[in-house]
């Protein structure tokens, strides 16, 4: 009996043993991806649940995600994929593509494939012509209004205004004043976006021919010009209100109106649930205006250029796997509050009044990646001429030698693909 327990004893541990090693070859046998994120789950919920669906119908394949600080990321990102070190996967931001594309994986699809069922799939490519990044979503600036302000003035749906001279009247219904000074503006325009929209909306590219900027041109005096009506004429407006971050003033209810982004939608609410607030699409110059606003993008992952082949294999089929998947697709347009990549999907977002907007004019809107020190050469031109009181002609002089040795070409390959590229000047 006691022998035919040992054996049995032996038997039980054998098949212990082979189970164990039988978990453990399974176990060496998936596929652990390294995943960064600059940012946790609250922010970006809908690329953490993305991750989870694939895992489900993937059992070889474990995502092991790092976040990490959005200051941090976009610099230490490109030196650690440079220095074959980082992750396998990683999240992608347009304005720093330029460092992270070389550094990349091109994705194994032709553009002339894509374009049958995504809008502008070819715009960040390889050294061999193929997607290294395809747009997920498309979204950009807006206008954002605080419903309870403009309910006090007397204003409803019928005046949201559709011109920049409409805009300036509700405007000065909505200012208040401590005597001389605004401390509640009508409108808060102070992000770059406004003077970079506003001469796209004239019908003048932002550079000329040879890639050298236009900031100094007619459309540009013009905008400056208005600029300056607003805060010295019609007094619906203090740049140091928002001082270039006009989503501050409205959080803080020192602005009625700003010149705003989508993204900013969900944050607004998730960080002061009393504000009370709607979008509705930016004004134009003009109603033939060939541009409204930019089209800014969200990214599908980038893949390192330092993965294995079988990790390469695994990350083209997880990417095939976003792109193809509706609810995917929608919940990541839904969650930066913009319009799907997929033709198909255009439309089926969810009815807030930013989608909404961003849909009535994303015909006029230009897929734009501008360089950073464009933008900061025209806020700090706004800033001089509002704030500092600089003569236009002697700010806009600052701007062009500021710009003289920046590389401004990228800003002439999107114009030149836009579809209404023969409207521009």
């Amino acid at each position: 009996m006691k022998k035919v327990l040992l054996v049995m004893g032996l038997v039980l541990m054998m098949s212990v043993v082979m189970f164990a090693g039988s978990v453990a070859a399974a176990s060496e046998e998936a596929e652990e991806i390294t995943v960064w994120i600059p940012g946790d789950e609250v922010e970006y919920s809908f690329f953490y649940n993305m991750f989870e669906e694939y895992e489900k119908v993937n059992e070889d394949v474990k995502f092991k995600i790092e976040q990490q600080p959005w200051g941090d990321y976009w610099t230490k990102l490109p030196l650690e994929l440079q220095s074959g070190r980082g992750p396998e996967l990683f999240m992608t931001h347009t304005a720093y593509s330029d460092v992270l594309l070389p550094n990349s994986k091109e994705l194994p699809f032709e553009v002339s494939e894509l374009e049958e069922n995504f809008n502008n799939p070819g715009i960040f490519l390889g050294e061999n012509g193929r997607p290294v990044f395809i747009p997920l979503v498309y979204y950009g600036a807006v206008m954002y209004y605080n419903v309870d302000h403009w309910e006090e003035a007397g204003l409803t749906e019928e005046d949201i205004p559709e011109t920049w001279d409409e805009l300036e009247e509700v405007a000065q219904k909505l200012t208040v004043y401590d005597g001389d000074k605004v401390v509640r503006a009508g409108f808060d325009y102070s992000t770059w976006y406004t003077m970079a929209d506003l001469i796209y909306q004239q019908g003048q590219g932002l550079v000329d021919e040879n890639g050298e900027t236009t900031i100094n041109s007619e459309a540009g005096v013009n905008v400056l010009e208005r600029i300056k009506k607003w805060e010295d004429d019609l007094r619906i407006s203090d740049f140091t209100l928002g001082n270039g971050s006009p989503e501050d003033s409205f959080l803080r209810y020192q602005s009625s109106i700003i010149y705003g982004h989508a993204w900013m939608a969900n944050w607004f609410a998730s960080t002061d649930e009393e504000l009370n607030f709607k979008a509705f699409p930016i004004p134009v110059w003009s109603e033939d205006a060939p541009v409204i606003t930019r089209a800014d993008m969200e990214l599908t992952f980038g893949i390192s250029k330092n993965v294995s082949d079988k990790q390469y294999e695994v990350l083209v089929d997880f990417t095939e796997f976003v792109l193809n998947n509706d609810q995917i697709m929608l919940d990541i347009a839904n969650g930066f509050s913009g319009v799907s990549s997929r033709k198909d999907l255009v439309g089926e977002g969810k009815d807030s009044s930013t989608i909404n907007a961003i849909n009535s004019q994303m015909d006029k809107m230009i897929p734009m990646v501008f360089p950073r020190e464009y933008e900061t050469v025209i806020r700090q031109t706004m800033e001089e001429v509002a704030v500092m009181d600089l003569p236009i002609e002697d700010a806009l002089s600052n701007a062009v030698q500021q710009l003289s040795l920046s590389d401004l070409t990228s800003v002439n390959y999107y114009e030149n693909n836009y579809e209404h590229v023969e409207e521009l000047k």
